[in-house]
């Protein structure tokens, strides 16, 4: 028969053994859910980018070489972070806004409104296009 402190012992060493196990299942759940928020963020900032992309050829920034689109760019963070400029940077966003309406309301207007075509009209679209090839 084992004593009480062997049996107290034995119990100390199981709770040990079982605190380690969950130990190394909440480091796992921690990995699991800081991976997460870095693929989230690392999914937001390519959103981000690519919208700014977007937004720069939409512009007709991607003709641009480089060094000028860059020292654009930091020309217009240093008046965005000007209080004087404001006036500026409202004029700006307004303009901005402007455009983007606009070109959504093309979108939609296109997307709408479907384009009926007989097959004879098809057939002499298509054979004009070829001719202005030829």
């Amino acid at each position: 028969m084992a004593s009480k402190a062997e049996r107290l012992q034995k119990q100390y060493e199981e709770s040990i053994a079982k605190a380690k196990i969950a130990k190394s299942a909440l480091d796992k759940i921690r990995r699991d859910q800081d991976r997460k928020e870095k693929i989230a963020a690392r999914k937001a900032r390519n959103h981000a980018l690519f919208m700014v992309g977007g937004l720069a050829e939409i512009a007709g920034l991607l003709e641009l070489d480089k060094g000028t689109l860059l020292g654009a760019l930091v020309m217009i963070s240093q008046v965005a972070q000007n209080p004087a400029d404001q006036h500026t940077l409202k004029n700006w966003k307004n303009a901005g806004d402007a455009l983007l309406a606009e070109r959504e309301a093309t979108r939609k207007k296109t997307k709408s409104e479907p384009v009926m075509e007989t097959t004879s009209e098809a057939i002499t679209n298509i054979l004009s296009d070829n001719a202005m090839r030829d």
